[in-house]
């Protein structure tokens, strides 16, 4: 597990990067998208998501991709994670 915290820190760190800029472009409508990932990571209920909490999801979304289970994702597979991340989730 250890040898994946690094990957899944820098792909959280990517997401937060590449959502806070869009975070200001959405109308006030699309924050349902917001809201909706905000629940979906959100298992203590408390109405924010926590490091733990979003990590987990990260792995979950990195667990998806790794069909093979090698800890491992190449390109392709990166590709998909990261556009999964932009969705919102899915996981």
């Amino acid at each position: 597990m250890n040898s994946l915290r690094k990957p899944l820190a820098l792909a959280a760190l990517a997401a937060a990067l590449l959502a806070a800029p869009a975070a200001h472009a959405y109308p006030e409508s699309d924050d349902l998208i917001f809201a909706e990932f905000v629940t979906m990571c959100d298992t203590d209920k408390d109405g924010m998501v926590s490091k733990a909490e979003m990590m987990k999801m990260v792995e979950k979304m990195f667990d998806k991709q790794d069909k093979k289970k090698m800890g491992k994702l190449d390109k392709k597979q990166v590709e998909f994670f990261l556009q999964e991340l932009m969705k919102g989730g899915g996981a």
